[in-house]
């Protein structure tokens, strides 16, 4: 566990709760590692030293969205309420290159809203009133930014380097998942769901 390398606790947001249509499967159940990519990155923000995750999926068991079919804000808005540190690092279910020399600086940057240059997530973003009341604004309003990146922007996000700018790098296509499990040696099969 790296948590003793962070400066505070911290809540974690898995946006998993996509339509996955250009994957044409469920991104969060393809398999990587022992299971599926959900479980996967669920162990990692555990190994982080997070204590405190929440899933956005529209799923039973899951925070789903108040607002369906919204986008990432939409699973923002509904797990915000949800989480119990300050500090939210919000991570997407289709980045499993991840590690925690990529996300500790993100945690441990002193600004209240952080991410990598040229990528929205993952990001950290500071559980507040005023970010829950500008993410409903945008939701409800009907030309609202409701792009993660424009969040960031209205919150004078810091933008970070990135030593690693292949880690950030989402999984969206077939073709994108084919090149991360064969740089990561895993094999290409869908979990089904049971």
């Amino acid at each position: 566990m790296v948590g003793s390398n962070l400066s505070a606790s911290f809540s974690s947001i898995l946006l998993a709760g996509g339509r996955s249509s250009r994957m044409g499967k469920d991104k969060a159940l393809l398999r990587f590692g022992s299971g599926n990519l959900l479980d996967y990155m669920q162990a990692k923000l555990s190994e982080l030293g997070c204590t405190d995750i929440t899933v956005s999926r529209n799923q039973t068991g899951f925070v789903t969205d108040t607002l369906p079919g919204q986008g990432p804000l939409s699973g923002l808005h509904a797990c915000l309420p949800h989480c119990r540190f300050t500090k939210v690092l919000v991570v997407p279910v289709d980045m499993p290159a991840l590690t925690a020399e990529t996300l500790l600086p993100l945690l441990n940057n002193q600004a209240s809203a952080s991410y990598y240059q040229d990528c929205a997530l993952p990001c950290v973003l500071t559980n507040s009133k005023e970010l829950k009341t500008d993410i409903e604004r945008q939701l409800s309003a009907p030309n609202g930014r409701r792009s993660v990146f424009a969040l960031l922007q209205r919150f004078n996000a810091q933008a970070l380097s990135c030593q690693n700018e292949s880690q950030l790098v989402n999984t969206n296509t077939p073709e994108q998942w084919s090149q991360l499990c064969q740089i990561h040696g895993q094999t290409q099969e869908w979990m089904h769901e049971s």
